[in-house]
């Protein structure tokens, strides 16, 4: 008897593909767990699955990770070159071998600064290394390779937050229990699009099963028009930390402001003298704790950028995910945020 073939998940080692990698052994679908790094597979590490290693820029690993696969869950990211150059090397190397079904990961920043209710009709960017223009650019690639016949599916997933979500649940939760809040109400006004790990897996399910999302691009969202304010507030709450009371808008301009210079300095500073800085890190607690702290005021201060996002109002519909995918969110922000409040909780990002 023939063995069943694999789903092969790039990026398995971060939030989202770490994610999806759990969520299909356990629905009992063969799944193989592409790494870049040994260090990075200890959370999926606690399941028997089949771990390689799979620089998506390296055509040697990516053939070999490739053996006995059907489909693909491209989450890798990162730099520019694992972006544009990896998505290309594992497109082309997925053709050659007949996978048949790619789902690729890409965002809603492809649409820029879009305002207003935006669909899967806008016009995406071109050009530019920021984050926006190289998933769009990746995007381009899969349509350039689902031409040729690859089975190609796009999916650009909002804010996705949970458990294991540096960006959108840690990062927010440090910053709560820090004490001092400083992303006052009038700069957390916009839409927040709030998309729950777990409905994100859901659609990506969808897209590797369901022959009528071949070839096209769809957004993947929550349906609740909810702010950053009010998400940051049930975070908040459901952290037991109660109602926030951020600073007010000069004193986080200043703030924002004043932090710029040392965020520069630090990323300077940083790039050049790396392996000296980590040596005096390592040696020297009174080092290690003044670069703690110069960490933890970065990340607790807001940048100008922030404040930007923040503030935009759009909303990400996902109409013809769920009339083309059958796509429909099972979580709300209530459910969700509380899902993520018992893991900080667990972890001990904030006192159980």
């Amino acid at each position: 008897m023939c063995e069943q073939r694999r789903v092969l998940v790039t990026g398995a080692g971060g939030f989202i593909g770490g994610r999806v990698v759990e969520v299909l052994h356990l629905s009992g679908r063969p799944v193989r767990a592409g790494i870049r790094r040994w260090a990075s597979a200890a959370r999926i590490g606690r399941f028997p699955v089949d771990i390689t290693m799979c620089d998506v820029t390296d055509p040697k690993q990516v053939s070999a990770a490739l053996d006995g696969v059907e489909a693909v869950v491209h989450c890798a990211g990162g730099s520019t070159q694992a972006n544009v150059a990896g998505t290309e090397c594992l497109l082309r190397t997925c053709a050659e071998r007949g996978v048949k079904r790619f789902v690729h990961l890409s965002s809603v920043a492809v649409y820029g600064e879009a305002s207003g209710d935006v669909d899967e009709t806008w016009p995406l960017l071109a050009g530019g290394e920021d984050y926006g223009a190289v998933k769009a650019e990746g995007e381009r690639l899969c349509r350039q390779y689902g031409a040729t016949g690859l089975g190609v599916v796009i999916l650009r997933p909002s804010i996705v937050y949970g458990p294991f979500s540096a960006a959108w649940t840690i990062e927010f939760a440090q910053r709560l229990t820090a004490g001092a809040w400083l992303l006052p109400d009038r700069f957390s006004r916009g839409t927040c699009n709030l998309l729950y790990i777990d409905d994100l897996v859901q659609a990506i399910i969808l897209a590797l099963d369901q022959e009528s999302g071949v070839g096209e691009a769809f957004n993947i969202s929550g349906t609740e028009r909810v702010t950053w304010g009010e998400y940051f507030g049930a975070l908040s709450r459901a952290m037991g930390l109660g109602v926030l009371e951020p600073k007010g808008a000069i004193v986080s301009r200043l703030a924002s402001g004043a932090m710029m210079p040392v965020r520069r300095t630090g990323k300077w500073v940083l790039k050049h003298f790396q392996r000296p800085i980590m040596a005096l890190y390592q040696r020297y607690g009174s080092v290690k704790t003044v670069l703690k702290g110069l960490e933890g005021m970065i990340r607790q201060t807001p940048t100008t950028a922030e404040f930007e996002l923040y503030s935009r109002d759009s909303f990400f519909r996902i109409d013809k995910a769920r009339r083309m995918l059958g796509y429909e969110p099972a979580f709300t922000m209530e459910r969700g945020v509380a899902l993520s409040a018992a893991w900080l909780k667990h972890h001990g990002y904030v006192e159980a």
